[in-house]
């Protein structure tokens, strides 16, 4: 029985990108705005059009325009850049607008389709203008994608003003939605100028990431489903960790001032591999090229694509403890249990090894399960025996196994390895004699 590894984790901040009306994702993620709400709130819009202040019954028309040919559009107004938008939806997740614009580009006549991120908090209502005007606009995404921000492989920069004035003297006309009062070959009068838009949207521009929220996007590789984790945050100068932060989650950092800037991130996650990145806290487009950055308007995304497990690794479940002298795990290991559950549960094909330790090789006394069907406490069901270090490492990965066996997962694709203590990290007496007693899992199939 496959499960699903997680939810999707809905955003603290409440940032918002818009869903595409025909596409199947998670409706927990779909929010509709309606026309009566004048403002963009926080979040990702994918955008569609855009016309100046003074120009809201162009945005309303063009909305409706969109509705009749079966398409779910809204415009709102932002603040921030003082434009109104025509957009198509928005969510809460950051993943999901990268998805939904890329659909939504493969229509034809949305192919310019951009995310906007919004971090407005309406103020007041703009002055309305619904009145019919003397002149039309261009209600493509041209208008303002001279300086749009673009998403995934189109990491997002602002174009030059030069670059924009040629791009849009190739726009065709098939590009320009046709509105009432247009002929064919007939260009928009009053469309946003690059001049405009520079000015409106300097501030996309990063400095240092002093200037930026930066968000650590935590995902599966194969499901590209999110993945919940945290990410270490370590000065690469003095090779010292600063701080741990939570994956999908908006943060700031601190400057590290060691001169250079250079951040090393890590991401260890139970049940994927290890996945390491480099930032500069300086100069953020240092980075840039990479696939894994994305700069949208002053919001850093370092996106971490985590590989599960391949036959022959080896690795150590930190965060499953046992009751002392017994085969019984304490309640905070259910997350790790969790997560390897869910990656057996991915891949029919994992085979693994659970191999048990412990500290000391002296025989002892063993609580065992008994009769109980608790496998993460201490209860009058369970019987208590004698035996050596062995015994008591083999009974303690066969609990692992047991409570897989008893979620699902079939119990010949697990093998048991009892050590006992012959393979301790440290002596038995040091500060670190706790380390020693541990559960490893071996991958031997996938």
């Amino acid at each position: 029985m496959k499960r699903s590894m997680m939810t999707h984790k809905k955003i603290s901040i409440s940032l918002i990108v818009l869903f595409f009306a025909f596409s199947g994702f998670n409706s927990a993620h779909l929010i509709n705005k309606p026309d009566n709400d004048p403002f963009l709130t926080t979040g990702y819009y994918v955008v569609i059009g855009a016309y100046a202040k003074t120009k809201e019954y162009y945005a309303k028309r063009y909305a409706d325009q969109i509705r009749q040919k079966g398409y779910e559009a809204h415009y709102g107004f932002s603040q921030k850049r003082n434009y109104f938008f025509v957009y198509l939806f928005y969510t809460e997740n950051y993943r999901a607008s990268i998805n939904k614009m890329r659909e939504v580009r493969g229509i034809n006549e949305f192919d310019e389709a951009w995310v906007y991120v919004s971090l407005d908090v309406p103020e007041e209502i703009p002055a309305p203008s619904v009145d019919e005007p003397d002149k039309e606009i261009v209600s493509t995404s041209e208008s303002v994608t001279s300086e749009k921000v673009v998403i995934a492989e189109e990491v997002a920069i602002e174009k030059s003003v030069e670059e924009s004035k040629t791009k849009e003297e190739q726009v065709s006309t098939e590009m320009l939605p046709m509105k009432e009062g247009n002929s064919p070959g007939e260009t928009a009068q009053n469309e946003v100028t690059p001049a405009e838009v520079e000015g409106a949207i300097e501030d996309f521009k990063l400095t240092t990431l002093a200037d930026a929220t930066v968000f650590f996007n935590l995902y599966n590789a194969q499901t590209k489903n999110d993945v919940t984790g945290e990410i270490q945050v370590i000065d690469a100068e003095r090779s010292k960790l600063i701080k741990v932060v939570p994956g999908g989650d908006y943060i700031k950092l601190s400057d590290p001032k060691n001169g250079t800037g250079k951040l090393t991130l890590i991401c260890d996650v139970f049940g994927y591999r290890k996945v390491q990145k480099d930032i500069n806290y300086y100069d953020p487009s240092l980075h840039m090229d990479e696939e894994d950055i994305d700069i949208l308007a002053d919001i850093y995304v370092v996106n971490f694509e985590l590989p599960r497990y391949h036959a022959g690794d080896v690795v150590t479940m930190y965060n499953v403890y046992f009751y002392k002298d017994a085969a019984l795990m304490r309640p905070e290991s259910k997350y790790e249990i969790g997560n390897l559950q869910a990656m057996l549960d991915e891949n029919e094909d994992y085979r693994i090894r659970i191999h048990g330790h412990v500290n000391g090789r002296h025989p002892g006394k063993i609580i065992s399960r008994g009769e109980s069907s608790n496998f993460f406490a201490l209860d009058e069901s369970n019987r208590e025996g004698f035996g050596s270090a062995k015994e008591l490492s083999r009974q303690r990965a066969e609990i692992i196994r047991d409570y897989l066996d008893d979620q699902g997962i079939e119990a010949s694709r697990m093998e048991i390895k009892a050590w006992g203590g012959k393979r301790m990290l440290h002596d038995k007496h040091s500060a670190s004699a706790k380390r020693n007693v541990r559960v490893e899992i071996e991958i031997l199939e996938e």
